[in-house]
């Protein structure tokens, strides 16, 4: 048995892991922007300290070459409960002044307005060093020297671990909170789906009945718009099967019927001849009856509530029209009919069925047979006019009145007084046919000559 994937998990899939997705992002973006908010703080700390620094030594009475610092006061500077900090004070030659002795600290670095911060490393201790050119006046004469401050990364670290802390711990309970809320809210939203599946899974098959669930969000009310389209398809198609087993019935009866009787007068009929003649006529009734079956079967298979699937292809009606009229010739012959075929051009292209087509053309071409007596004349044509191609059958019987003339295209509908015996379903098979081609059928009105001429026409393909 298929195994089908939940449409609630799909959608938790859909949307949740590109939520998680987003919340790390945004989380990271975060924690980059308080990273370097705090980074920037501690670097403006640490310049601070600096400054202290050229504070205490920019002063007349300090000498450059006896650079000291108060004990007092460099304790008040440098000294830090969480990190060790170093300092260096060196002039314009590099000769260390004050502070500590150390290659990674002294060293000079690029700056930028006179200021420069880094990463770097003193006495094995990862640190942030600031690096900042000044000038101290001594007896009036300006000296550069550099004051640089180390500081190890305690604090740093301490608090980027809890801004890390900070930032996760919310987002997890977004992420928990946001997948139940996921959760309930397709449970909720797939609720009208599940009274669609109640509302169909109540049906008898024998309800067709359109469904009504007024409440409905618009996206399932399309599908339920679509179930009561088929509900009503398929009620059709019903009523239409219901139709035709009613007509079968009505018109099965009567030549069976006639058949029976007719064989029960022959089995008690001594007289060879009228014995002969009462078998001659059960014959004829089973080949109406025959002729019958065969054109209920054409009916019910070219019924457009019965045709499953059509196979259009490029046909050449001309070459098909003349295929059906010469196969027809004997029958023509034997009722003492003219049965001819024109045409007017030699490819008649159209997209279409051929064998169905080809039975079109054959009920058009019986029943002139059938309405023309003999000496008559029945004529097959095909012609091009303005785009479409025009298939045409016309004969010189009795005609049709033109308040029957739509009438004759419904099923089992005969003309009175014609003195012939149909189905009268030879031009219901045609329009249906013709409607599957999306064809139209027509009688064409010519007043001053006698007959029938009935067209059949068809868009070209060029």
């Amino acid at each position: 048995m298929k195994k089908y994937q939940s449409l609630r998990k799909k959608l938790l899939v859909w949307l949740v892991p590109p939520l998680l997705i987003l919340i790390l992002l945004i989380s990271t973006i975060l924690f980059r922007f308080a990273v370097v908010e705090q980074r920037n703080a501690f670097d403006n700390a640490l310049y601070d300290s600096a400054y202290s620094i050229y504070q205490l030594i920019n002063q007349p009475e300090v000498s450059v070459q006896s650079l000291t610092l108060p004990k007092s006061q460099k304790q008040f500077i440098l000294e830090d409960k969480n990190d060790t900090v170093f300092y260096s004070v060196t002039d314009a030659n590099g000769k260390l002044l004050n502070g500590d002795n150390d290659p990674h600290l002294n060293r000079r670095v690029p700056m930028e307005n006179g200021v420069s911060f880094r990463f770097d490393e003193v006495r094995g201790l990862p640190v942030r060093v600031v690096s900042t050119l000044m000038s101290i006046n001594q007896k009036g004469v300006e000296t550069p020297i550099y004051i640089q401050v180390a500081e190890t990364l305690h604090k740093r670290e301490a608090l980027a671990e809890q801004v890390l802390i900070d930032l996760i711990v919310p987002q997890l309970i977004l992420v928990l909170f946001t997948v139940v809320i996921i959760w309930f809210g397709v449970e909720r939203g797939l609720q009208p789906l599940f009274e669609l599946q109640n509302a169909v899974s109540k049906r008898s098959y024998l309800d067709l009945s359109e469904i009504d669930l007024p409440n409905v969000p618009t996206e399932v009310m399309i599908l339920v718009n679509s179930v009561n389209s088929l509900m009503r398809q398929l009620e059709g198609v019903l009523d239409a099967q219901n139709h035709f087993i009613a007509d079968a019935a009505h018109q099965l009866r009567t030549p069976l019927a006639g058949a029976q009787a007719q064989l029960e007068l022959a089995l008690s009929e001594s007289d060879p001849k009228q014995h002969e003649q009462l078998l001659s006529k059960v014959n004829e009734s089973l080949e109406r009856l025959s002729h019958t079956i065969s054109q209920l079967l054409s009916l019910a298979r070219n019924q457009r509530e019965a045709v499953q699937r059509l196979v259009l292809s490029p046909v050449d009606l001309n070459e098909l029209a003349q295929d059906v009229t010469t196969n027809m010739v004997p029958a023509a012959i034997r009722k003492q009919i003219d049965l001819g075929f024109e045409s007017t051009t030699d490819h008649a292209m159209i997209i279409g069925e051929a064998n169905r087509l080809k039975e079109m053309i054959y009920n058009l071409i019986d029943n002139a047979l059938l309405y023309t007596p003999a000496g008559g004349k029945v004529t097959v044509s095909v012609k091009r006019e303005t785009g479409e191609i025009v298939l045409s059958v016309e004969d010189n019987g009795p005609g049709i009145q033109k308040n029957e003339r739509e009438k004759v295209f419904e099923r089992f509908y005969r003309v009175m007084g014609t003195g012939a015996e149909g189905s009268g379903l030879g031009l219901a098979i045609v329009k249906e046919i013709a409607q599957l081609h999306q064809a139209t059928v027509d009688i064409a009105d010519e007043p001053k000559q006698k007959g029938l001429n009935i067209q059949v026409s068809f868009t070209e393909n060029r």
